[in-house]
């Protein structure tokens, strides 16, 4: 009995050890089991819990704090230096007032969203001196303040109910600072707004600043010539007052910086107009007179009027950058709007005033620093050469569009006989004295394979004279062509620049812009014409430079100044007779500040190629390239912000079929091998796990 009692007990034993061992019971969990799931499950509800309450407070927080990483190589989404000195410069409140349309369709979307986000970006650098607000557009009052402000509406294409639809709509915003308003209109693309809207900002505190810190005051004068009163023109008698009630609004937004005169003159028939004087500057704002639909003459109307005036007191008051600019040599006319230079200066009036200067007639005034040559025609007299010389030797920077060749179009009367347009070369003089700075431009006229292609008459024909310089032809370490693309240069020719650097001691070439490797010289460009295809035989095509930019120590191109054009006489120190000037110390050898960035076309600089709203690459560069020599290079980097387009540089032509059979061919067949891979790794785990659970439940 005993000994079975032993037996029974040390059965119990094994039995309570083996169930330690597995921690579980054959008839269920045991106590401790229970507890623990129960807790961590608890655990897990409580980790849930507290995620879900810090997703939500993080969720607030970022709806009141604003934070952006900008991850580009360029920075193209973090304002520039530029615009953070501007909102440095502000001392009084600046504001921003948003008018875009919401609800607007892609791509327009993206852009009012891109442009409160560089507001927000504006706003956390300028603290409280800087506020924006968005302008409820589907008031009647927000309408009315658009339209008060001057913007204009953009007329959009969007789809509604399966069909294209269109609707006006605002696209811009208003900077305000003290009595100042720039308008920002046509917000259209992400590209340049940051520019747009730092310029905005520069414009309006330069305004007021210069109106506040005037010692001399604005004379406002009104000139209304008696004699038009028998034409009996609408609101003509009542214009007086007007001007007068104008004038006290405009001076109380001017800081009381004007004063009101009116003139009546009686034997000045037809003069109708507001001049802004100050000192010897003078700034005309013509009043026009129109017809009316029943006959008679009427006035604009008053808000016209004043609007009309406001403006030309912020362009008077402007005081934009001098910049000489060459005539009486043939160049190119800056009131010619087809043929001549006035795209140039509408695409520049915004921010410099172009000062034209004869040099044969007149010196350089001491406060230009900058000096246009635009496709002179005729040769330089030897005292114009000399004042460009010593421009440059006294640290000018000099912008150069000049050519080789001119071509004269022949008559409609001419044309009807079968005269075809001929080719002229040009003998300026200038082209020997860049020569001898370092820079020569020589006459081969530059054809390229990579060109414009026109598409006429039916068909596609490349335009070989007009080189399309892309990638590679772009010099991408200077801030004047960091960032362009597609950028088009017609009747080129050649500058001829030193391969070494030590072939001009002192001084640097930098080659800004370049054809591609398939491009010749003809010397003759009437052997230019559609019978060209490509590179003909024997020809050795390379690259050409077609712009290029001089800077150092600048060697004088005379050894002495030049004799005057009569014969002397008892003259002052540094005249010459017959009213000519030189500058009193001549200088052999340039100080460091001077530059010559020479183009080898002016066609670069014509209506043809430029538009004066800035929307193409040539204008870009045109402006980088003045903002340069002005050094302003912070505004050039700024214009260029974001304009940069990532393209695939093809090194051989065989590259781009192999990369396409590469992806019709080898991709799929990867993706087949690697679910093959995938396949059976997954069988062989599922054959694995099937054999655990045999062999477990064998030994069960």
């Amino acid at each position: 009995m005993k000994s079975t009692n032993r037996n029974e007990t040390a059965q119990n034993a094994a039995d309570k050890s083996k169930r330690g061992r597995n921690g579980t019971s054959r008839k269920g969990p045991s106590r401790n089991a229970t507890t623990l799931g129960g807790s961590r499950k608890r655990t897990t509800t409580i980790n849930l819990v507290l995620i879900v309450a810090i997703l939500v407070a993080l969720n607030l927080v970022s709806s009141r704090a604003f934070l952006r990483i900008d991850l580009t190589s360029g920075g193209a989404y973090s304002l520039s230096a530029l615009s953070r000195e501007t909102l440095a410069r502000a001392e009084d409140p600046l504001r921003v007032r948003v008018f875009y349309t919401d609800g607007v369709p892609p791509p327009y979307s993206g852009v009012r969203q891109y442009l409160l986000d560089l507001l927000r970006e504006y706003q956390t650098l300028g603290g409280r001196a800087f506020s924006y607000d968005v302008v409820d557009l589907s008031s009647s009052e927000g309408r009315a303040a658009a339209r008060e402000y001057g913007l204009e509406q953009v007329e959009i294409q969007e789809v509604r109910s399966d069909e294209f639809q269109s609707r006006a709509v605002f696209l811009g915003a208003v900077v305000l600072y003290g009595s100042s308003v720039e308008t920002v209109d046509g917000i259209t693309g992400t590209d340049g707004l940051e520019y747009r809207l730092t310029s905005a900002m520069e414009r309006a505190i330069s305004r007021v600043d210069a109106l506040a810190g005037m010692t001399e005051p604005v004379e406002m004068r009104a000139v209304l010539s008696a004699d038009l009163e028998r034409y009996r023109i609408q609101g003509f008698e009542e214009l007086p007052d007007l001007l007068e009630e104008i004038f006290h609004r405009m001076n109380d937004d001017s800081y009381g910086r004007l004063t009101y005169e009116l003139s009546r003159p009686r034997h000045d028939e037809g003069r109708l107009e507001v001049q802004f004087v100050q000192g010897d500057r003078l700034q005309t704002v013509p009043l026009h007179v129109y017809s009316g639909l029943f006959g008679g003459y009427a006035l604009d109307d008053p808000g016209d009027i004043e609007e009309s005036l406001r403006w030309g007191l912020r362009s008077f008051v402007a005081a934009n950058p001098r910049v000489g600019y060459s005539r009486g040599s043939g160049e190119r006319d800056l009131q010619d709007y087809r043929q001549g230079a006035g795209a140039l200066a509408l695409l520049l009036e915004d921010r410099y005033e172009l000062v034209p200067l004869d040099l044969s007639e007149e010196e350089i005034p001491p406060d230009l620093d900058t000096l246009i040559v635009n496709g002179p025609r005729r040769e330089y007299s030897r005292q114009a050469l000399y004042r460009l010389d010593q421009f440059v030797m006294r640290g000018g920077r000099l912008l150069v569009f000049l050519d080789r060749y001119h071509q004269e179009m022949p008559s409609q009367q001419e044309m009807l006989l079968g005269a075809e347009p001929r080719w002229e070369q040009i003998e300026t003089g200038l082209e020997e004295v860049l020569a001898h700075y370092g820079l020569d431009l020589t006459p081969g006229f530059v054809l390229d394979e990579e060109s414009f292609v026109s598409s006429a008459r039916g068909g596609r024909q490349k335009i070989y004279q007009a080189p399309v310089l892309r990638g590679g032809s772009l010099n991408r370490d200077s801030v004047i062509t960091r960032a362009l693309e597609d950028l088009i240069v017609l009747n080129a020719q050649e500058i001829g620049v030193p391969r070494a650097e030590d072939a001009l001691p002192g001084r640097r070439v930098t080659r800004l812009l370049q054809s591609s490797p398939r491009s010749w010289t003809v010397d003759d460009p009437s052997l230019v014409g559609p019978w060209l295809q490509g590179v003909p035989p024997g020809e050795t095509p390379d690259r050409r430079v077609l712009a290029a930019l001089l800077e150092g120590e600048i060697p004088s191109f005379f050894s002495a100044p030049p004799d005057p054009p009569d014969p002397p006489a008892p003259l002052e120190e540094g005249t010459l007779a017959g009213g000519d000037s030189f500058p009193e110390r001549f200088r052999s050898e340039s100080l460091p500040e001077a530059a010559v960035l020479l183009v080898g076309s002016s066609e670069l600089a014509s209506a043809q190629l430029l538009d004066p709203r800035n929307r193409t690459p040539n204008g870009t560069f045109l402006l980088n390239a003045l903002d340069y020599l002005k050094d302003q290079p912070g505004r050039a980097e700024l214009r260029s912000k974001g304009l940069t387009v990532p393209r695939l540089q093809v090194v051989s032509p065989l590259l781009p079929g192999m990369i396409r059979w590469f992806n019709v061919l080898v991709v799929p067949a990867l993706v087949v091998v690697l679910g093959l891979v995938v396949r059976g790794r997954r069988r062989a785990r599922s054959r694995a796990v099937q054999a655990l659970f045999s062999r477990e439940e064998v030994s069960s």
